[in-house]
């Protein structure tokens, strides 16, 4: 099965929202912002695609 996930950066933490291919929650967690916290919260899925806001800090992400 497809999953997908939704960031939402701040600069604290990150919000992430994982979903499958028919739009049902899979997963939901709030992470430090840091990018090896957020790879180890996204890693257990096998991701589709991924997406986040765009802000200051996407860049460094």
């Amino acid at each position: 099965m497809k999953h997908y996930a939704g960031l939402d950066v701040s600069q604290q933490t990150t919000s992430i929202c994982i979903v499958d291919e028919e739009g049902g929650i899979v997963a939901e967690r709030k992470v430090t912002t840091c990018p090896d916290v957020i790879a180890a919260a996204l890693e257990p899925f096998a991701l589709t695609r991924a997406g986040l806001e765009t802000g200051p800090l996407s860049v460094w992400l």
